[in-house]
């Protein structure tokens, strides 16, 4: 799950305009690190054996391959790139509430198993 909340300044014909991004939380599944293997956690691959990277690692690289990435290719009206917005004042929660490993039904449910399913409708 990922929210990003922006800090707009608002015209006095009503309008708003970007001014920042202020916040960024990304919660995202993944392997176990340091520990998981990718020809056991991918079924079917054949390439050559890697170890899942550290948490550290992970964030950092969710970082600068997702968000800085998909930020650098959205232009914003003032044709700048929404990149612009980002910088030392973003706050970064990435994974916030660390490991992530099981995810599903399995993660959600608790022991009625329901909650994944009222969370479709």
């Amino acid at each position: 799950k990922t929210q990003v909340t922006i800090e707009y300044l608002q015209k006095t014909d009503g309008s708003v305009e970007p001014q920042k991004i202020h916040t960024v939380v990304i919660s995202t599944q993944h392997a176990e690190p340091l520990k998981a293997k990718r020809t056991k956690e991918c079924a079917g691959y054949t390439g050559p054996e890697a170890t899942a990277p550290s948490m550290a690692d992970m964030n950092t690289a969710i970082v600068e391959e997702v968000v800085k990435k998909t930020l650098s290719e959205i232009t914003l009206k003032n044709g700048k790139p929404a990149l612009t917005l980002f910088g030392d004042h973003t706050h970064l929660h990435i994974n916030p509430s660390g490991k992530f490993i099981i995810g599903g039904p399995q993660g959600d449910a608790g022991l009625t198993g329901r909650k994944i399913i009222i969370d479709t409708h």
